[in-house]
C-alpha cells in the first residue's frame, strides 16, 4: 500500500466556518434574495428532503430554492455539517464549482492558527519530492491489474473529469467494464444512453460526460450499488457492492474492470470502527487485489479541515500544474499520512476563466464557448446535445446537459450577459431560463 509521508501531530478541532456569506458570487446572492422574497414555482414548505427530481423531472434549481429559502429548517434536518455538504453537491450539479467548494468547506471543522502555522512550516521544510504525471503513472501501475478502483467526492466533478481522462488508456489496456457507484441499479435503469434514469450523480453534467465517453468507447457499464442501501448497515452495503462486482468476474473470466466509487469505499484496510470497505470485501471474496487510487484528500479543499490546510501548504511549497503522484525514492507516498490506498492523486489548484474552472475542457476535448443571453431576464444557461433533444421529443426535462451555468462571464453593458460553456464539437440546443426555471427561449448552435 501507499507509504504515509506527511506526519503532523494530531490536533483538536473546533467547529467553524471558513467562508463568510459575502464570499458568494453575485448570481448566488441574487438567487438567495429571490428565494427569500418570493415563492419559486414548485416550492413546498412541507418538503423535508432536498431533491433534484421533483415530479419525475430534473430541475437543477429546485434543491437550491428550498435549501436557501428554508436554511434553518434543513440545517436541523441534516445537521449543520450535513446541510452544507448536501448544498455543496447541488451547487456542483448546477455548474457552480466555486460555490460548491465554499459550501463544502463550511461543513468542515476549523483549524486553529497555531496548527495551521505548524503545518505550513513542516511543508516549507520538506525536501524535494519527485512529482510525476498521474495519468501516465496510473497507466503503468494498472498494466498488469484486472481490477482498478478510483474514488470521487460527490461535490467535486473534477474527480469525474479525471476518471474520464483515463478511459481511453484503460480501454487500450483491455479494460472493457466500467463499474460506477453512481449508476442506477434498479429495474428502470437506463444504461444505454445518458438521462435521469442513468443514475442520480450522472445528472451532474461532468458525470453525464463520463458516461457518454464510456459508451462511445464501447465499455460495458456496470451498476453495482446495493439497492437496499437505505436499510442495510454500512458493512452490508459494501459487501453487496463487492458481490455485485465479483459477479462480473464470475460471468467473464477474462474481465478487466475499472471501478469508479465514492470516498473510502475503495480502501483495502478495515477502518478503525471495524467497517470493512467494499474494496477489502471484494479482495477477500474474489481473491483479486485491486489497485486503489485516491483523489479525495489532495484535491483543492480536501475532504476535511486538516487535509484542507495540508493541501494548501503543500501546493504552496510545490507548484503543480497537472494531476500528479508524489514519489520518494521511487515509491508513491500519501501526503496526508493515510495508508488506505495504493496511489494518491494530487490535483493542482483550480485555474479559472470567467468564473468557471478550466479543467471543464476535459483535457482539451471541449472548447470554451461563449453564449450571449437574449434577455436581461436570463439566469441559467444550459447546453444540451441536439441529438439527445431530438430523441426526447424535443424536450430537455429528463436529459442531462452537456454543460450549464448561471455565472456570467461579462456583459455588453446593456444587461445582456454572456455565459461561458465548455462544449465538444457538435450541435447543441441552448435553453435560456429565468430565475424561476422557466424557459424563456432556445437557440440552436454548432461548435466547430
Amino acid at each position: 500500500m501507499i507509504r504515509p509521508f506527511f506526519l503532523v501531530a494530531a490536533v483538536l478541532f473546533s467547529v467553524g466556518s471558513a467562508f463568510a456569506q459575502n464570499d458568494t458570487s453575485a448570481a448566488v446572492q441574487q438567487l438567495k434574495e429571490y428565494c427569500r422574497q418570493n415563492v419559486p414555482t414548485g416550492y413546498s414548505p412541507r418538503l423535508n428532503i432536498l431533491t433534484l427530481t421533483p415530479k419525475g423531472n430534473l430541475h437543477y434549481l429546485f434543491p437550491l430554492y428550498h435549501g436557501l429559502k428554508d436554511e434553518e429548517k434543513f440545517r436541523k434536518i441534516y445537521s449543520d455539517k450535513g446541510y452544507f455538504d448536501e448544498m455543496s453537491q447541488y451547487f456542483a450539479f448546477a455548474g457552480d464549482y466555486r460555490t460548491a467548494l465554499q459550501y463544502l468547506v463550511r461543513s468542515y471543522d476549523s483549524i486553529d492558527d497555531a496548527t495551521r502555522k505548524k503545518i505550513y512550516k513542516t511543508a516549507a521544510n520538506l525536501p524535494e519530492i519527485e512529482h510525476v504525471d498521474a495519468r501516465k503513472y496510473i497507466h503503468l501501475a494498472a498494466k498488469d491489474r484486472r481490477v482498478v478502483m478510483i474514488n470521487e467526492a460527490f461535490a467535486k466533478p473534477l474527480h469525474r473529469a479525471f476518471t474520464l481522462s483515463l478511459l481511453e488508456d484503460f480501454y487500450r489496456m483491455g479494460f472493457r467494464y466500467l463499474a460506477m457507484e453512481m449508476l442506477d441499479n434498479f429495474s428502470n435503469q437506463r444504461l444505454s444512453s445518458v438521462g435521469m434514469h442513468s443514475g442520480y450523480y450522472v445528472c451532474e453534467p461532468v458525470g453525464g460526460e463520463l458516461m457518454r465517453k464510456a459508451i462511445e468507447l464501447g465499455y460495458t457499464l456496470v451498476s453495482y450499488e446495493d439497492t437496499a442501501a437505505g436499510t442495510h448497515t454500512a458493512n452490508q452495503r459494501d459487501s453487496v457492492q463487492a458481490a455485485n462486482l465479483n459477479a462480473v468476474l464470475l460471468k467473464d473470466s477474462t474481465a478487466k474492470i475499472l471501478v469508479h466509487a465514492s470516498y473510502a469505499h475503495i480502501s483495502k484496510k478495515k477502518l478503525p470502527d471495524g467497517h470493512i470497505p467494499m474494496a477489502l470485501a471484494f479482495w477477500r471474496l474474489s481473491g483479486i487485489q485491486p489497485l486503489t487510487i485516491d483523489q479525495i484528500d489532495m484535491t483543492e479543499e480536501s475532504s476535511f479541515g486538516y487535509g484542507r490546510v495540508i493541501y494548501q501548504a503543500y501546493t504552496t511549497r510545490f507548484k503543480l500544474s497537472t494531476p500528479s503522484i508524489a514519489l520518494v525514492n521511487n515509491t508513491p507516498v500519501n501526503i496526508t499520512d493515510k495508508d488506505l490506498y495504493d496511489l494518491c492523486v494530487i490535483h493542482p489548484p483550480t485555474q479559472w476563466l470567467d468564473g468557471r474552472p478550466t479543467w471543464l475542457s476535459l483535457g482539451g476535448t471541449r472548447q470554451p464557448t461563449y453564449v450571449k443571453s437574449p434577455s436581461t431576464a436570463v439566469f441559467l444557461v444550459q447546453a444540451y446535445y441536439q441529438q439527445e433533444i431530438d430523441n426526447n421529443d424535443n424536450t430537455p426535462w429528463q436529459l442531462v446537459p452537456a454543460d450549464q451555468t448561471y455565472t456570467p462571464g461579462g456583459s455588453d453593458g446593456l444587461g445582456h450577459k454572456r455565459y461561458l460553456l465548455y462544449l465538444r464539437k457538435g450541435k447543441y440546443k441552448i435553453f435560456f431560463r429565468d430565475i424561476n426555471y422557466k424557459i424563456l427561449s432556445a437557440l440552436n448552435i454548432e461548435v466547430n
